[in-house]
């Protein structure tokens, strides 16, 4: 490491001399050992630094090269390593550490201000799931446009079953979420949960025997997992009872007790709330108190999506990318839909995407708004342009509201979102549109109804004179005292506006054009003229210059600086005198919290809806809107379908194809063709096209009419999961059984050349089994694409089974794909015409010919198929496929060995 680093002196290091830095040294070194994934930091005052390892992580992370890394040695032992990082580098890595990286971030602080003091603290620490204590470091200047959602999760056998208990806390939308399920071996239930929730971390009590399986789970979905006392999950009932009725905000008329809520009897669920609360510490931030709801969470509203269905649409983009970024928008669905200009639009999308809806009548005023939307050009214009983009984001002002951290400036942002709820109002019931009137109108116009005492007081209390000059005080009138404070500074503006004429007369030039008179909060009151009059200060020195900007050059004289200190006096005298009416104003302001946070969420929606139709009318071929049929409908059918994400990306020209399903006739289809002809992306384009339908947005096709489904599952892909512990094939028999297990037949299914990672015929038997019992069993609707031929045959036993394939065109010379699908079976093998388009060196390619023609092209077709089914009939014979026990025995048997 000595070739990257700085060589610094002992006494120079973060200004310690050297019994100094032996002390922190000694205090750093009993801390103990930490885990890779938590980074400390130590307040310095004004800078802030990192050690040890941390240091190397946050210098690839801010700098992108460890050459900024010192070394503190104030003796021959091993010294540490350290990095200085100023405030603006400690933002942007705390950002990048609990928001991207999801990892934990502790802070030390000196009990007193002395800066070679060696008494540290422990002075806040942070998680994914639980940001509280850096939410005005992370969101102060910064739209919170992800959510933070923790889980706390509990189980206990109850008749041989798992009881499953999760509690969900939102912090920042303060919602309580509560639900008691049983699940089995696999917690396939749980592992939808989580796809529905989202959540950056879950608590969960010391990993042993089923809980190290869930952390498994937990770990395979990217989320945080928190290890506490077993303990922490025997909170006393009265105990847990004392704290909601602090934390929760009853209902008028309500009996406020929390032991009479329905939620109080999933005893399993509220194990896990009381070491949530536990660990977010709830009660010990009053501002919390009285302002959360607690509901149960009802999961038959909602598609029940699988972790490998979300990765196999693409549902989310890549961690870390941008919502701005050009990559944002055809990475992911999320991305391709989420075209909004709030944070809380953003945040909203995000939870819309994972949950889309099984309620028709919900589904089917979604598609009237964005219909309505699409048609009206000019309010979609003046809304998402215009509105939207002007909005702040509610929840992160109510936040500051909430801590008491607010001040007339945040006050005066939530006023203006009100003041705009009347022009978007009339906007949108100018359109005359039933589904937007009882969705979004007639709820807004009820919160506005309840804010408009807010406004008033605003209005009342805020000096509107002084925005204008973005100052923010309280009405000189408010207050006699404020009045006499306002005269004087008026007096003191008078005579600084004389100072402008005085110098535009010695100067010779106009008054209010080419010298003007500025205010700026480092300079005050100053003189600018542009840069081509600035030879006329040169020669006169009662005139100084403070510097030169774009704008001109600002410059003053000793009696505007004089008359500077005048006016900042009394200035400071009227912030002084306002500060009690101001928290007042605060304290008042509170009582709003409930309609303003209402507001915030109808404000979400309408952007989201707004996105739904700028997407869809952004698309290289516009959207269509989807006809939706009751689940259970048995339909499913798409004209020229084309994949979301695909035809967004530069130099593309998708080839849209066709879909046909219905109840009785086709369940399934089985896919084939060469690799890259398209198969994934087709049948991708299907379950994405399905899922932003029951989301509410329009899709990519000429025509489509679908019945609901109530789960969207898939195998796509054959990625080993090295970080996990798991083989391609455990993987695949993982996210298999969870499919079998949880299939109806209301139930979208894609599977992607399941089989492949293990020897071909036994691959074949089980691919073979599998598909077998999803169209005969489940009969589910199916896109199983394969390069097992002999599945293919299962056509001739199941009527409900049909083939299609993907077109390629070959000749001894030429390979050309054509991704298109027609009915029917691939006739042939176009592996070696792939090798050769992925430039496979000569002799290698000529090898594989000659292998092929050896061992394949020998023998008849009839014979070859005769022989390949035969040995895969001998491995069904041992499978027993009439029989999804069977089927999940063979699964857990794989996963056993």
């Amino acid at each position: 490491m000595s070739n990257v680093k700085s060589a610094v002196k002992p006494s120079q290091a973060l200004n310690l001399d050297v019994q100094q830095q032996k002390n922190f040294i000694k205090f750093w070194e009993s801390l103990g050992e930490k885990t890779s994934t938590t980074v400390r930091f130590f307040d310095r005052t004004d800078y802030y630094s990192v050690h040890g390892e941390d240091s190397h992580l946050a210098a690839k992370c801010i700098f992108k090269s460890v050459s900024n890394i010192k070394t503190m040695k104030p003796d021959s032992n091993a010294g540490l390593d350290y990095l200085c990082l100023s405030k603006g580098n400690y933002e942007i890595l705390l950002r990048e550490l609990l928001l991207v990286k999801l990892f934990r971030a502790e802070l030390f602080k000196r009990k007193n201000n002395d800066s070679r003091s060696n008494d540290w603290h422990l002075e806040a620490k942070g998680s994914p799931g639980n940001l509280i204590q850096f939410e005005s470091v992370l969101f102060n200047n910064n739209e919170m446009d992800i959510g933070t959602t923790l889980i706390a999760l509990n189980f206990k056998l109850q008749d041989q079953q798992k009881k499953v208990g999760v509690a969900s806390v939102d912090a920042n939308e303060r919602v309580i979420s509560i639900i008691e399920f049983i699940d089995d071996d696999f917690f396939s239930e749980l592992e939808a949960i989580i796809v529905l929730l989202g959540p950056k971390e879950c608590v969960l009590p010391t990993a042993d025997g089923e809980f190290k399986t869930i952390k498994k789970l937990l770990d395979r979905n990217n989320v945080m997992v928190t290890m506490t006392k077993k303990t922490d999950f025997n909170l006393e009932k009265s105990d847990l009872v004392q704290d909601l009725n602090k934390l929760l905000k009853f209902e008028k008329g309500q009996q406020e007790n929390a032991q009479t809520l329905p939620e109080m009897s999933k005893t399993v669920a509220m194990s896990a709330l009381g070491a949530a609360l536990k660990y977010l510490n709830l009660i010990g931030d009053s501002c919390n108190l009285g302002h959360f709801e607690m509901k149960l969470l009802d999961l038959k509203r909602f598609v029940h999506l699988d972790a490998a269905a979300v990765s196999a649409l693409n549902l989310h983009p890549k961690p870390g990318t941008l919502i701005n970024s050009s990559a944002y928008k055809w990475h992911s669905i999320l991305g391709v839909l989420d075209r909004c200009k709030t944070a809380q639009g953003h945040r909203l999308m995000a939870q819309w995407v994972k949950q889309p809806l099984r309620n028709e009548s919900i589904i089917k005023d979604r598609h009237d708004i964005v219909q309505c939307f699409i048609d009206a050009s000019t309010a979609r214009t003046d809304l998402h342009d215009s509105y939207m983009k002007r909005m702040p984001d509610v929840m992160v002002l109510c936040k500051k509201l909430m801590r008491k951290k607010a001040c007339l400036k945040d006050l005066y942002r939530l006023y203006q979102v009100v003041a705009r709820i009347p022009k978007i109002l009339a906007i949108l019931s100018d359109l005359l549109n039933p589904a937007v009137d009882s969705v979004i109108v007639s709820p807004m116009k009820e919160t506005f109804g309840d804010l408009k005492l807010f406004k008033q007081m605003v209005e009342q209390v805020i000096d509107a004179e002084g925005i204008k000059r973005g100052e923010y005080f309280i009405r000189p009138s408010f207050d006699t005292e404020l009045e006499t404070v306002k005269a004087s500074m008026d007096e003191v503006e008078e005579k600084i506006n004389k100072k402008l004429k005085a110098a535009a007369s010695d100067l010779n030039l106009d008054a209010g054009t080419a010298i003007k008179l500025e205010y700026v909060a480092h300079h005050g009151y100053h003189f600018r003229i542009t840069l081509s009059n600035e030879s006329v200060l040169r020669k006169n020195t009662k005139y100084k210059t403070l510097d030169a900007v774009k704008g001109g050059v600002r410059f003053n004289t000793d009696a505007l600086v004089a008359l500077n200190d005048e006016f900042n006096e009394a200035r400071k005298a009227y912030e002084e005198q306002q500060q009690s009416i101001v928290e007042e104003v605060i304290r008042v302001a509170l009582g709003y919290l409930a309609p303003l946070s209402c507001l915030n969420g109808q404000l979400a929606q309408l952007d989201c809806l707004l996105s739904f139709a700028i997407a869809a009318i952004s698309a290289p071929i516009c959207y269509t809107r989807p006809t939706m049929s009751p689940e259970g409908n048995g339909v499913m059918e798409f004209k020229q379908l084309r994949h979301p994400c695909l035809e967004l990306q530069e130099d593309v020209t998708f080839i849209p194809n066709d879909c046909s399903f219905k109840k009785e006739e086709t369940h399934m289809s089985i896919i084939t063709g060469p690799n890259m002809g398209g198969k994934s992306t087709y049948i991708r384009s299907v379950g994405a096209a399905v899922l932003m339908a029951q989301v509410g947005s329009f899709v990519p096709c000429e025509y489509a009419n679908i019945s609901i489904v109530d789960c969207i599952l898939g195998r796509v892909g054959a990625d080993d999961n090295i970080n996990k512990g798991l083989s391609t094939f455990m993987v695949e028999m993982i996210e298999t059984a969870q499919i079998i297990r949880t299939a109806t037949e209301n139930s979208l299914v894609v599977i992607d050349e399941l089989g492949r990672g293990t020897s071909t015929y036994e691959g074949c038997g089980i691919a073979w089994s599998i598909a077998e019992h999803l169209a005969k069993v489940t009969k589910c609707f199916t896109l199983f694409a394969t390069h097992f031929h002999e599945i293919t045959e299962l056509a001739a036993y199941v009527p409900t089974v049909k083939n299609s394939h993907m077109v390629a065109v070959a000749d001894s010379e030429n390979f050309t794909l054509l991704y298109q699908v027609k009915p029917g079976v691939m006739d042939k093998s176009f592996g070696i015409h792939v090798a050769k388009l992925a430039n496979f060196p000569q002799r290698v390619v000529e090898e594989a010919q000659k292998i092929y023609d050896e061992t394949d092209d020998h023998k008849s077709d009839d014979e070859k198929k005769s022989t390949k089914y035969l040995q895969a009939m001998d491995i069904l014979d041992k499978i027993d496929a009439s029989s999804v026990d069977d089927i999940v025995a063979i699964v857990q048997k794989t996963l056993v060995h």
